[in-house]
């Protein structure tokens, strides 16, 4: 009995072993992410991913090199939990731009005048007749909607660097999946993994990890607001959160339970002018 429970314990302390990687993104362009409960008119931006962006983007990619959504929705239920970090670079100019987006729209329209077409969205009582030969709108098509809004985009002086603790058995399985990631953030912020390894706990930069303002000493918020540094809003997964809360094949969002708080940043607002920023990165008060 005594050494069934050492293996036991054994096991138990193998199972529990975790492993912290580091992972360097490069971006092709501008970088961009929407804080959370943002506009989507007016995006108020991030120049840094919330932890669970980074965990939803290692699932999406398993999904998509896999074709598999069970093996994203097993990635999901272990990843969830895992710590995540992201530093970033030495120097980062933010910009705020007026754009013009197209969206992809389901519509029904009119099987002999295709041009007229309405939101599949109305009801069917609602739906006006075709104005040019009075048929009803039975004929469902796609169709891109334009709508205009501000962003803000970031671009970044050298890579975005995150530091994401995962179990020692599946190491490998997230080297993989960080290789493969081609986008974080907006679906136009293309990016690739210039470069993963396994890193001790003692090399972990913890002063320049972004941190929730309640967990911030009073002296150290006031310090850091001071200077001028930056503050965003960041989600992160929980152990409540669901995989169908975020499955965009069929799901609820209700049961994504993330959880959202304010972050201090290291990155302090050098110059400014009208519509563009220059950060640099600081430690942060202690």
């Amino acid at each position: 009995m005594g050494r069934r429970r050492k293996v036991e314990a054994a096991e138990k302390s193998f199972d529990g072993d975790r492993v912290w990687l580091k992972a360097e993104i490069e971006f092709a362009g501008a970088f961009s992410y929407r804080q959370p409960d943002a506009s989507a008119q007016f995006v108020i931006g991030s120049p840094i991913p919330s932890p669970a962006t980074v965990k939803l983007t290692l699932v999406d990619t398993a999904i998509r090199w896999n074709n598999s959504v069970e093996i994203g929705r097993q990635v999901f239920d272990w990843l969830k939990t895992c710590k995540v970090h992201c530093v970033p670079p030495a120097q980062v100019i933010r910009f705020r731009v007026f754009l013009k987006r197209l969206k992809p729209e389901e519509v029904v329209a009119c099987p002999n005048h295709p041009d007229f077409t309405v939101s599949a969205k109305s009801s069917k009582e609602k739906r006006p007749p075709c104005p040019h030969c009075g048929s009803s709108l039975t004929l469902k098509a796609k169709s891109l909607e334009g709508s205009t809004g501000i962003r803000d985009y970031f671009l970044l002086d050298d890579c975005l660097t995150i530091y994401l603790q995962v179990p020692a058995d599946k190491v490998e399985v997230v080297r993989q999946l960080l290789l493969k990631v081609r986008r974080l953030g907006t679906s136009d912020s293309l990016c690739w993994c210039r470069d993963v390894r396994e890193i001790e706990e003692s090399e972990l930069p913890h002063e320049f990890f972004a941190r929730k303002l309640e967990e911030l000493p009073e002296s150290a918020l006031r310090q850091g607001i001071t200077q001028g540094m930056l503050v965003a809003r960041l989600s992160d997964l929980t152990e409540r959160s669901e995989f169908d809360g975020f499955n965009p094949f069929g799901g609820n969002p209700r049961w994504a339970n993330l959880e959202k708080a304010s972050y201090l940043l290291p990155l302090r607002m050098e110059r400014y002018g009208e519509t563009w920023a220059l950060l640099k990165r600081v430690t942060l008060p202690r």
